[in-house]
């Protein structure tokens, strides 16, 4: 038992238990909230989901206290609610459900891009953590996009007929891929900026991330030639 015990905390503590984070998250994302929602036991496995996703993320941070402590925080507090919404789904509920996921996704991204963009050699992991902060950055705006649905009402987004996350996810991807099929719009003018916001993070975070991972790969290299 104590060997097993060793050998998870030896994988978290490594870079390659980003993968895990990736498939949950991606999973989360693309499968689980789109197909699942229609029915409770569909959303009990989303929450479920969700939970993985703020431990997994919790232990993928875990060798540094200062990132846990920071993360930690804002992970237990979406936590609680995520499952409160379970038994009360007041309007109030699920805004500070949007609120704490906004938080915990902006704490982790920053621990994630500090990680990536650090000294050193750049390895696949650096690349699936880039990878991982671009899902979450549009995870993010679903949620900020939700949030103002909520506060805004129906009249904020043009085709958009309930609270379903599910629509949110949908429309904040298509804008950040700068894909923007039309089929939603947004109508207030917080939604606008905010899908200003994110189309220009769609178009600069690839370019910079290119741009930096090349520098600092050139960077490495030349110093492993001034060695040798």
């Amino acid at each position: 038992m104590k060997n097993l015990f060793r050998k998870i905390i030896l994988f978290w503590n490594q870079e390659r238990s980003l993968n895990v984070v990736l498939v949950i998250l991606a999973l989360y994302i693309f499968v689980f909230v789109p197909l699942l929602s229609i029915n409770r036991w569909g959303q009990i496995l989303i929450r479920i989901t969700y939970s993985l996703l703020l431990v997994a993320a919790i232990l993928s941070v875990a060798r540094n206290k200062k990132y846990v402590y920071l993360i930690g925080f804002w992970a237990v507090l979406s936590l609680i609610i995520n499952w409160f919404e379970e038994f009360e789904k007041t309007q109030a509920v699920l805004f500070a459900q949007d609120v704490g996921a906004i938080f915990f996704n902006l704490c982790f991204a920053a621990v994630l891009l500090v990680k990536t963009f650090s000294g050193g050699e750049i390895t696949y992991h650096r690349i699936l953590g880039a990878i991982i902060v671009m899902l979450v950055t549009g995870l993010i705006f679903s949620y900020a996009f939700h949030a103002i649905y909520l506060l805004e009402g129906k009249n904020s987004f043009n085709n958009i007929a309930d609270a379903d996350l599910k629509e949110f996810i949908y429309f904040s991807f298509t804008t950040l891929t700068t894909v923007g099929y039309g089929d939603i719009t947004p109508v207030a003018p917080l939604a606008r900026s905010f899908a200003n916001l994110e189309t220009l993070i769609g178009q600069l975070y690839p370019a910079i991330l290119i741009a930096r991972l090349v520098s600092m790969e050139f960077e490495a290299s030349s110093k492993k030639k001034n060695s040798q």
